[in-house]
């Protein structure tokens, strides 16, 4: 299957507390959290895909969601008496459950999430957030307002992401009413030099956030003029403003220290949740005490890597192995040695698992043949230069086996298919790679 970062994704293999298990990774950056969803599934065993499958189609995704959707509430839907509770709840969970389906389809897109500053499970609702809720998956992220910033709390902890930034573009025309203000405050160019230098050093400071809301006064008392200080609407947009800029600003990564520590304080050990940040889903988990995240890039693809560790807001990062082992450079080659070596023993024993080909296709059967033929000189080879103790460098384990067996079924190694006739030429090339081998053999 073509891989499409929002059609279809590639899967991993991993080891999850000792079983396996599969998840899928990202190729295309995007949001996706049907993709963080589906590991929280995967992870919990909740969802199972092929061993056989290499690549898995969004839809496919979605209709396996959707299969666990019904299933995980089926007893929920069961009541239909609306008089009872139990049965309005089971109306509530139904129309719900119509609402996921409109849904799942437009989650390789993005979903819309609302955060609000006061807790890292606050949430404005909306219909896309009904699928975490059904699929009984917590939805959390880490921007969060510190309780000791009084001011900042009573102002905007409440407030949700889209109601801050109607508060900042509030501040912004608050300041620009500002400026102008001050700009026809300003007494005419060929007035006292003076008067007319401060006049313009207090338009430059009604730009800058420090000094908007005074601005206007200062540049009234310094050139005389009969401006009047900003009103109060005027004055307040501009107080709130600051506060809020002041906090976005520091927490441009939208992960404070005060929204760290309360995923610490909120997750329960080896809970799997989703964790939303920078318009981006990922699967998360607490271990023994620490917070990973599952790394889902395509770049992970062949490595021995599965998690980050999530303890520090300003990017600094520790990878970790499947046994939440850290990365470190040793670690990092044994497991590169380890993966090549892996992928080339399954090259290797997928073509002997394959068989002769058909006999119709004569260049294939001879190129199997001699695979065959020359894995088995070499194998040879290896053993009388291990029992003499001469001839070069004794191969050392398995590495060196594979490495070997790599390089002797080599693609530039083997017959050329389509050679015209075919045989001379591959015929010739089994003679020159036999000679190749017992010269190897008598040194």
């Amino acid at each position: 299957m073509e891989e499409d970062g929002t059609k279809s994704y590639r899967i991993k293999d991993i080891k999850f507390f000792g079983s396996a298990r599969r998840i899928l990774l990202q190729s295309a950056n995007g949001p996706c959290p049907l993709l963080a969803l589906c590991n929280v599934l995967l992870l919990r065993n909740q969802l199972q895909i092929s061993q056989d499958a290499r690549y898995i189609s969004f839809d496919e995704l979605v209709a396996m969601v959707t299969n666990q959707l019904f299933d995980a509430n089926a007893s929920a839907t069961r009541d239909n008496d609306a008089s009872s509770p139990t049965g309005s709840r089971a109306a509530n969970v139904r129309e719900s459950l119509s609402s996921c389906l409109e849904v799942l389809p437009r989650l390789n897109v993005g979903l819309d999430v609302n955060c609000k500053f006061g807790g890292v499970s606050d949430f404005e609702y909306t219909q896309e957030l009904s699928v975490f809720d059904l699929l009984d998956i917590c939805l959390y992220h880490g921007w969060l307002v510190s309780q000791q910033e009084e001011k900042a709390w009573a102002l905007f902890a409440h407030l949700s992401y889209n109601q801050v930034v109607e508060r900042l573009i509030a501040y912004e025309e608050a300041q620009q009413r500002v400026a102008n203000s001050a700009e026809a405050a300003a007494p005419p160019a060929n007035s006292a030099g003076a008067s007319s230098s401060a006049a313009a050093a207090s338009t430059e400071e009604a730009d800058s956030a420090s000094s908007a809301a005074a601005a206007l006064p200062d540049a009234a008392a310094a050139s005389g003029s009969a401006a009047v200080p900003p009103d109060a609407e005027t004055q307040k947009a501009i107080e709130e403003g600051l506060l809020i800029k002041d906090f976005m600003d520091r927490t441009a990564s939208q992960l404070s220290y005060d929204g760290l520590m309360a995923l610490h304080e909120t997750l329960r050990e080896r809970q799997l949740a989703v964790f939303f940040r920078n318009s981006h889903f990922s699967t998360m988990l607490k271990y023994s005490g620490d917070l990973y995240l599952l790394c889902t890039d395509i770049a992970f693809g062949y490595s021995h890597i599965v998690w980050e560790k999530l303890d520090e807001v300003d990017g600094d990062t520790t990878y970790y192995d499947a046994d939440f082992q850290p990365n470190t450079a040793e670690s990092a080659e044994a497991a590169a040695l380890a993966a090549a070596e892996a992928a080339q023993e399954s090259y290797l024993a997928g073509a002997v698992a394959m068989g002769p080909p058909q006999q119709a296709d004569a260049d294939a059967m001879l190129a199997w043949q001699m695979m065959q033929e020359e894995m088995q000189q070499q194998q040879l080879a290896e053993q009388r230069q291990g029992s003499s103790g001469q001839g070069g460098a004794r191969p050392k384990g398995k590495a060196a086996a594979a490495k070997a067996k790599a390089a002797s079924t080599a693609p530039g190694n083997g017959p050329r298919k389509g050679a015209g006739k075919g045989q001379p030429e591959v015929t010739s090339k089994k003679k020159s790679l036999t000679k190749t081998v017992k010269s190897c053999n008598m040194q």
